[in-house]
């Protein structure tokens, strides 16, 4: 067994030498197949008649979306590789999207991707600034992405959007894809001299104390008032959406399973049953709110719910990683509550950034169709749920159901 590992070891060790010694070469190749592969889609959606209209819009959008990555990131060619790293997969899809009347979902999954890739961009900063190995969006990723795809087939199945869905499904997959693929290429060529150190050391302290005011909001005094606050909003959604929802087809029963399903993929995520409850009734208010908002204007179509799935799954992208990194926390021996705090401290910055990145994407967009205003209101019901519903509804439920402790945890390990 031994002489096997070593053997192992051996071959991992010189494939990383080979690497590190070949670096610019594969990196070369790397961005020679990804830039090909890129222009052979965009001209094949060209020709497939894609609209140079929406493709415009969507490239305006971005380039606000990096505005914003700059504010958060302060390195311009990484704030420019953030807004970039989602536009590839887009291509990639766009030539399968030519006989689909998507609207606005491309727009949505480019709003995914970049949170994604926002995620990245942080754990880039982090190893930058501190030297400190963080904890990768992939799990978060791979649950949200998969979630809206099982959902999707629930909800279309064998329904006239189908196809509609399933490529909407397909726009955001690629789209994160493309983040995954692209902000690692781009962060390796990416330099971090002394003055960017000083400069976004000084903008991380003056947003940390912005954020340990925002994360009172796992403090259980503040918790159950911002808990109660979620359920309102839950509440007062779900009946004003009540048109919305008799407009699909058998709504009680079909709700009833993707809640189900919500509920349980978010309780293996978050690492715990009040975690996965507080982000599954925090999602559910960004989703409602568009159907809410659909049925206040009476413009609800029969796509209308692929943009909810796909607001729903990046709401539970970002609160996803949140619960993670409060999960860290409690097996480091922290109180529950104390972990909540501690992961909006850490995550809470690229959660907002990610979130105003995707209101100004859309911004181009509502000069243009005014009615998905509503869609810029449920990305800030998503931001309010990773920022606060999600740690107050999780506080809150440790608190009426508290946690069991051993013996170990009461009075420490002697």
């Amino acid at each position: 067994m031994a002489g096997r590992g070593s053997g192992d070891g051996g071959v991992t060790g010189a494939t990383r030498q080979f690497a590190l010694r070949h670096r610019v070469l594969l990196l070369s190749i790397s961005l020679s197949v990804l830039g090909i592969t890129t222009g052979v889609a965009t001209a094949n959606a060209i020709l497939g008649g894609a609209p140079f209209g929406d493709a415009g819009l969507i490239l305006t959008g971005a380039a606000l979306a990096g505005v914003c990555s700059l504010m958060h990131t302060r390195h311009p060619a990484l704030a420019f590789l953030t807004a970039v790293a989602p536009l590839p997969g887009l291509a990639w899809a766009a030539p399968m999207n030519a006989d689909a009347a998507l609207g606005i979902a491309p727009v949505l999954a480019y709003i995914f991707a970049y949170a994604v890739a926002v995620m990245l961009a942080q754990n880039i900063l982090v190893r930058a600034l501190d030297d400190d190995a963080a904890e990768q969006p992939y799990k978060p990723l791979a649950a949200a992405a998969g979630l809206m795809a099982a959902l999707a087939l629930l909800w279309f199945w064998r329904s006239a959007t189908a196809a509609s869905a399933m490529q909407a499904v397909l726009d955001v997959v690629l789209a994160a894809a493309s983040a995954l693929i692209v902000m690692p290429l781009g962060a390796s060529v990416l330099q971090f001299d002394e003055t960017f150190v000083a400069s976004a050391n000084r903008a991380r302290e003056r947003r940390q104390r912005l954020l340990e005011k925002i994360a009172m909001v796992a403090v259980p005094r503040w918790g159950m008032s911002i808990a109660g606050i979620a359920l309102i909003f839950v509440a007062l959604a779900w009946f004003g959406a009540e048109p919305a929802i008799s407009f699909v087809p058998n709504a009680p029963v079909l709700f009833a399973v993707l809640l189900g399903l919500t509920f349980a993929l978010a309780v293996s995520v978050c690492c715990g049953w009040r975690e996965g409850f507080a982000a599954t009734i925090a999602a559910g208010v960004a989703g409602l709110s568009v159907l809410w908002g659909f049925a206040f204007i009476g413009r609800m179509a029969p796509t209308s719910p692929v943009g909810v799935l796909e607001l729903v799954s990046l709401a539970l992208f970002l609160m996803f990683c949140g619960a993670r990194r409060a999960a860290v926390y409690r097996r480091l021996g922290d109180d529950p509550s104390i972990a909540q705090l501690r992961a909006v401290e850490d995550l809470g910055g690229p959660q907002f950034f990610a979130i105003l990145g995707g209101i100004a994407m859309l911004l181009p967009i509502v000069v243009v169709h005014p009615a998905y205003a509503i869609y810029m209101v449920a990305l800030a019901f998503a931001g309010a749920g990773a920022l606060g519903f999600a740690p107050a509804l999780a506080t809150a439920c440790g608190m009426l159901l508290p946690r069991r402790h051993s013996l170990e945890e009461l009075y420490g390990r002697h």
